[in-house]
């Protein structure tokens, strides 16, 4: 096989100069500024200049400056102190010296796609021989080039990468917002080389050689090497896209929902195109491979656009399957996507004229295309509506590639503690639990309040089911009955907590109530109660919250918000002992009518529950105990609001002392007394705080028994409960309990002197199973029950441990180590991830 390597190198050369105009093409004067100089900055070293840390690495081979680039340095160093220091620095641009292989842009930048927002994904290619402290002050110097961007208004993110990377599958990087660490490989491969634009460096081998089997690649580069066609020195070479595999799929479309999260519309085409690259296997023809064919061709015509040719590859799939409804929503996305910062930029603009011309070829209305350009003024229920579309889309897909793992048997090549990461993200965004407030994705409109809000309760309605409608105006029986409603819930506080949450419900929203039990005076309470000790605005949860569990953060009690028994009451006494207003009067009546809890957990969930009846208090403090896990840290803040007609301030102080007398024994902070008793509506209650939470007994007949046979009762119910705790804390390491969350099915690995392993498992529900003594590698038994779990349907044998697979309810896995008297536990690392 013959190569025409400099026609090569013309044809690369002409599509990086094409896609640096393009990129550059409308923009600031900021994002020109980042775009040119970051290259130099990460070439030069010196106090004056952004990026600057003593020592660090420097240096990229066959460097030279341009002379925009020059004037740029000039101006910061002086045009002395700059000579000067170029002079000094003229041989790091040497091959032999510089530690920087090469630097490249990839991603949506000088495509379709590229907006004013868009981010820099830069890839810095390093000397394989740097040690871990050089790339330690690299590290150092990516963070103060990022900041320094952020300054200029420019989003950069800088990526230490080795060419070896992809050819061992070795992760230098773990899983982050931005870095998608195991989730893919060779498909993040394939999207590099399809949009890679070098900004200085060695050229990138791959694009050069038209080999048409890329199985053969390697081997044919050795040839090319051994002949002396090439030198490897004078490129980069991540290497082929040969070891392309099924198994990267389901990692990469949990990666693409997780990035769905705040860049929804762009996440719509990447997961399809994953479903297009899975309908095709194994014979798929990635996209980089179809761009390098063009290229090399010498083909002027094509339009080297990836997301263009995304769109394309998906359009012609969904026609091929019939699927219109969602060939046009995927064009609906695209063209947001797209043409996001562009409505108004002018006919002169290459990316809006493009867009354009896509609009005419697809036979859209006038008024079609002035709703999606009007989408930044878009309110709740359009938003909803995309909301709902957006995630359905999304779902769509993923268990289409889900599928695609059943049938063809593959295991997930994402590493178990990137998965357990990434599944828990993608969970507290898109899985929907009862009492969970469905964050609406803010990535759709920018403002969502409403002047009116009034909130409606309806009970014994043939056309309404009972519970709670929210409508965005001012009250008006009729424009109910039309269904108007944008909102229902079963309970009040679940109903205003999505409001609020969802940015609805601001200062300046006008609050209107109609019901029988709820006055428009305690809504406003309630509201500014709400909003005084929940702020909507929070740091974004890290991965190290989320190798936890979902423990309390904060935590808002309303009691007798819409149930309140003292309204009935005829006076309210001056004095009385706290304890009996749980079972008040003559009828021993609680005053507790309702409970409502609202709270945020570590992974930023926000959750609600709702007791009512003569039972609430008893009911609220035994949930929230199974929600305050031993060992946890004790929730940021927690507050009681009460709405009683009478005795509110009693109310409150009684139940917060329960509340944190329950949080303190949970979480280890204070001892579990021996008697705790509490009478709730003529009967008596005995409270036992166990590792999972308080258990309750009801203790009999205590009006017919003299003290002694009740203390002697009494006593016996303690005695057998706490025989059936210590039994039961001996099967197992209690510690367990701290990582316990519902919703998971949870491995924990225990090693065993003589090398073989304990399994403990806690179901969904958080029931315990022990298997011990288990023998072989933990890698091998993580790779079964991921092929279980995406095997789910199985039965019998097949599926020993009845997993049921859901969304993103993906086995979670642990190991426990020695911890002075007890253990510690941190996720399972596989071995193979070890550097």
């Amino acid at each position: 096989m013959n190569y025409d390597l400099n026609r090569a190198k013309e044809q690369v050369e002409r599509l990086d100069k094409l896609r640096i105009e393009r990129a550059l093409d409308g923009t600031s004067e900021s994002f020109r500024l980042v775009f040119q100089v970051i290259a130099p900055l990460l070439h030069l070293n010196h106090p004056h200049l952004p990026g600057y840390v003593e020592n660090a690495p420097q240096g990229i081979a066959d460097f030279t400056l341009s002379d925009d680039q020059t004037r740029y340095l000039a101006e910061l160093l002086g045009k002395e102190e700059f000579a000067r220091f170029k002079r000094k620095n003229a041989s790091i641009s040497h091959r032999t010296s510089a530690l920087i292989l090469g630097v490249y842009i990839m991603g949506s930048i000088a495509s379709l796609s590229q907006t004013p927002s868009s981010d820099l994904d830069i890839w810095v290619c390093h000397q394989p021989d740097l040690d871990r402290a050089q790339r330690n002050l690299l590290a150092q110097k990516f963070e103060l080039l990022q900041q320094w961007a952020l300054q200029q208004n420019v989003e950069i993110n800088l990526y230490l990468m080795d060419e070896q990377r992809f050819r061992c599958f070795r992760y230098s990087e773990p899983l982050t917002a931005d870095n998608c660490g195991s989730a893919q490989n060779m498909l993040l491969l394939d999207e590099f080389y399809r949009s890679a634009v070098r900004l200085a460096g060695k050229p990138l081998l791959w694009l050069h050689l038209a080999v048409e089997n890329e199985q053969d690649y390697e081997r044919e580069t050795e040839r090319l090497v051994r002949e002396n066609i090439i030198r490897r020195e004078d490129w980069v070479d991540f290497g082929g896209l040969g070891a392309f595999s099924a198994n990267e799929y389901f990692g990469a479309s949990l990666w693409q929902l997780y990035k769905g999260i705040d860049a929804p519309y762009k996440s719509v085409l990447k997961i399809l195109l994953l479903e297009t690259y899975s309908h095709d296997y194994p014979k798929t023809f990635l996209i980089a491979q179809e761009f390098k064919r063009a290229l090399l061709a010498g083909d002027t015509q094509h339009h080297f656009d990836p997301y263009l040719t995304m769109l394309e590859r998906a359009t012609r799939y969904l026609i091929q399957l019939k699927e219109f409804k969602r060939l046009d929503f995927l064009r609906r996305c695209f063209y947001i996507k797209a043409n996001e910062y562009y409505p108004n930029c002018g006919e002169k603009n290459r990316r809006f004229q493009s867009l354009q011309k896509l609009v005419r070829e697809w036979g859209w209305s006038q008024e079609l295309v002035a709703e999606l350009n009007g989408r930044a003024a878009w309110k709740i229920k359009r938003v909803k509506e995309s909301h709902n579309n957006l995630i359905k889309f999304l779902m769509f897909s993923y268990r289409h590639l889900v599928q695609f793992a059943r049938k063809y048997r593959v295991n997930s090549s994402i590493m178990p503690q990137d998965l357990s990461i990434l599944t828990r993200k993608i969970y507290t965004a898109f899985e929907e639990l009862p009492g969970k407030i469905t964050l609406l994705n803010r990535m759709i409109s920018a403002d969502l309040s409403e002047k009116n809000l009034t909130f409606i309760e309806v009970r014994n309605n043939k056309l309404f089911k009972d519970g709670w409608y929210v409508v965005n105006q001012t009250p008006d029986i009729q424009g109910f009955a039309d269904t108007r409603y944008i909102e229902y819930g079963e309970h009040l506080n679940k109903l205003v907590s999505w409001a609020y949450f969802n940015r609805l419900l601001t200062p300046s929203t006008g609050l209107h109530i109609s019901s029988p039990n709820v006055s428009q005076e305690t809504l406003r309470r309630f509201v500014t109660d709400l909003r005084l000790s929940l702020s909507v605005n929070v740091p974004a949860v890290g991965n190290e919250e989320l190798t936890h569990n979902c423990e309390i953060r904060n935590l808002v009690v309303a009691v007798n918000l819409t149930s309140d028994p003292t309204q009935h009451l005829l006076q309210n006494k001056s004095t009385i002992v706290p304890s009996d207003l749980f079972s008040f009067g003559p009828a021993e009546e609680s005053l507790v009518g309702s409970i409502d809890l609202t709270y945020r957990n570590l992974w930023n969930e926000i959750r609600t529950l709702h007791f009512e009846g003569p039972n609430a208090i008893l009911l609220a403090l035994k949930v929230l105990s199974n929600k305050i896990y031993r060992g946890s840290a004790p929730p940021k803040s927690v507050n009681v609001f009460c709405y009683s007609r009478y005795y509110q301030n009693t109310l409150r102080n009684i139940v917060t002392a329960l509340i944190q007398k329950c949080i303190g024994i949970q979480i280890g902070a204070r001892d579990a007394p021996q008697n705790n008793l509490l009478r709730v509506a003529g009967k008596n209650w005995q409270f036992f705080f166990e590792e999972r939470g308080i258990s309750l007994q009801e203790i009999h007949n205590t009006s017919i028994l003299n003290n002694d046979e009740f203390d002697t009762e009494l006593q016996n119910a303690i005695e057998e409960k706490e025989a059936a705790v210590l039994a039961n804390r001996k099967q197992y390491p209690y510690e367990i309990d701290a990582f316990a969350s519902e919703g998971f099915l949870q491995f924990f690995f225990e090693d065993n002197p003589n090398k073989s392993f304990n399994v403990y498992i806690l179901d969904e529900a958080n029931r315990i199973e022990i298997y011990r003594h288990c023998e072989g590698e933990k890698e091998q038994k993580i790779r079964e029950i991921n092929h279980i779990y995406q095997s789910a349907g199985l039965d019998g044998n097949d599926n020993p441990y009845k997993i049921v697979q859901r969304n993103f309810n993906y086995p979670q896995f642990y190991q426990l180590l020695p911890n002075g008297d007890g253990v510690k536990i941190v996720p399972f690392h596989s071995r193979s991830a070890l550097t």
